[in-house]
């Protein structure tokens, strides 16, 4: 049976006929109903009817413009159209209309405004991330005479193109009348000049997210310092591949080590900061970052330690309210596990997800850690692939997580004795051996996802080997 369309109500044939005449469109904006503004913007917009989007910019009747929700992918053009916009307001200096726009976001999120839509004009700019789909607190709304906010997320890399560096002139040169705010920052291998331009636009103190990927020596770093000390709405900080262990404070002459412990430093004006992420960086001077702030989560990943940051870790007071902790990729095969042991012994009551991927812990190592760890009854992940267990060691792992009651996803490396002494494994010991630890554990508790993995297949790129119905992957069977 076909279905009958309904008819266009009297709106979307309104709307249809000044998408269809841009100019007409333009002309009638003074006079639009406000309630006709966000669907004739999101079509202008998706439809790139740039003059008719750049009118609306400047007489946008709302206090937030949520534009970066419209954008599945970056588009300079239809931006370069709506800053235009904000300058056509700002040379008027009026605020059109009932001068409610205070703010245009150009994060990539989803907004409640284009969905529970503007019957309150002082409808506040809440929002979700794309990727996670959580409340975003909207940045303070400030009073008219404010300056107005652009607000956006940036990745800048290598180095800045023509597009970036015309749009940091372009924001220089309205200093005085709109205000830039950058919530979530990633920098990746750019010069210590770049990143001053940048911040010199962006205020640090605005930041909350910030990934810095870059190879600078210690006294760039100390350079940097002042930036980071003003960062102080900071949660997340994410440091990745800084080799400055090759040019440690042991090796840096007198009048440039009192710069370079001063960057070090800075890391106690952090108050905000939860997160902190060390992936690949700063060897030997871990001890430092963490030695000032509470963290929720620490993640230290492809890092050389000694036992003496072992120690450290096991003492730091910052550390003992954690939710998460990942310590991928970081050899410990020759490090005593009492000082981790330690560890997670004061976070049992808080601790939520946990990674020693790939860390290479031995039988005796993990048996160190077992105690701690049956205590940890909050986890909901484990992750313990590419490490070398035996099969009585994972079966004696298993039966201590008796208490693992909120435990959603677990990851186990299959037993050695699955390998050969050439280090091939043998499909049908794979699937016996798992499938028996996978009873051991049913006898204690039911799991809901666990997984049993070797390294990473070239044929289908995937690591599970083998789940709950002891499959395989493909290329084995």
């Amino acid at each position: 049976m076909m279905s009958i369309r309904s008819p266009p109500t009297l709106e979307e044939l309104a709307r249809q006929a000044l998408l269809r005449n841009e100019a007409l469109a333009i002309s009638a904006l003074e006079d639009l109903p406000w309630m006709l503004f966000p669907a004739l913007f999101k079509e202008a917009f998706h439809g790139r009817l740039t003059r008719l989007v750049k009118a609306m910019v400047a007489a946008w009747p709302f206090p937030c413009l949520p534009v970066g929700a419209l954008m599945n992918t970056f588009n300079l053009e239809m931006v370069q159209e709506m800053l235009d916009g904000l300058d056509a307001l700002l040379t008027q200096n009026i605020r059109p209309r009932t001068g409610k726009l205070r703010e245009i976001d150009f994060r990539r999120v989803h907004h409640r405004f284009w969905t529970v839509w503007a019957g309150a004009e002082d409808r506040d700019c809440s929002a979700e991330t794309v990727s996670e789909k959580q409340e975003v607190k909207p940045p303070l709304s400030y009073e008219l005479t404010q300056p107005l906010q652009v607000i956006t997320d940036l990745y800048f890399r290598f180095q800045l193109d023509e597009a970036e560096t015309n749009f940091l002139e372009w924001a220089q040169q309205r200093e005085d009348s709109l205000q830039f705010c950058c919530v979530n920052m990633k920098i990746e291998s750019l010069s210590l000049d770049d990143v001053s331009t940048i911040l010199t636009v962006f205020q640090p103190d605005h930041i909350q997210v910030l990934e810095l990927s870059i190879d600078w020596s210690w006294p760039t770093l100390a350079q940097f310092s002042p930036y980071l000390a003003h960062m102080r709405n900071l949660h997340t900080l994410s440091l990745v591949q800084i080799p400055t262990d090759r040019l440690g404070l042991d090796d840096l002459p007198g009048s440039e080590e009192e710069p370079v412990r001063h960057f070090l430093s800075q890391f106690s004006t952090l108050s905000s900061l939860q997160h902190l992420s060390l992936n690949d960086c700063v060897n030997g001077h871990h001890d430092a970052l963490i030695s000032h702030t509470p963290l929720e989560s620490f993640s230290v990943t492809h890092c050389r330690l000694f036992q003496s940051h072992l120690r450290h870790l096991s003492r730091c007071e910052r550390l003992h309210q954690l939710k998460h902790l990942d310590m991928c990729g970081v050899p410990l095969s020759r490090l005593g596990m009492k000082p981790l042991r330690v560890l997670l012994e004061k976070v049992a009551n808080t601790l939520e997800t946990l990674g020693f991927q790939g860390c290479g812990i031995k039988d005796s190592q993990l048996s160190v850690l077992l105690p701690a760890l049956s205590q940890c009854s909050q986890l909901t992940k484990v992750n313990f692939y590419f490490n070398d267990f035996s099969v009585n060691v994972l079966s004696d792992l298993l039966r201590h997580t008796a208490n693992f009651t909120k435990m959603a996803t677990e990851q186990y490396p299959i037993p050695l004795e699955c390998f050969d002494e050439f280090g091939y494994f043998s499909r049908e010991l794979v699937v016996q051996l798992c499938l028996g630890l996978v009873d051991t554990l049913r006898a204690i508790r039911e799991p809901k996802d666990i997984s049993f993995a070797t390294v990473l297949c070239r044929g289908c790129l995937k690591r599970r080997v083998s789940d709950l119905e002891a499959r395989v992957c493909p290329c084995l069977q």
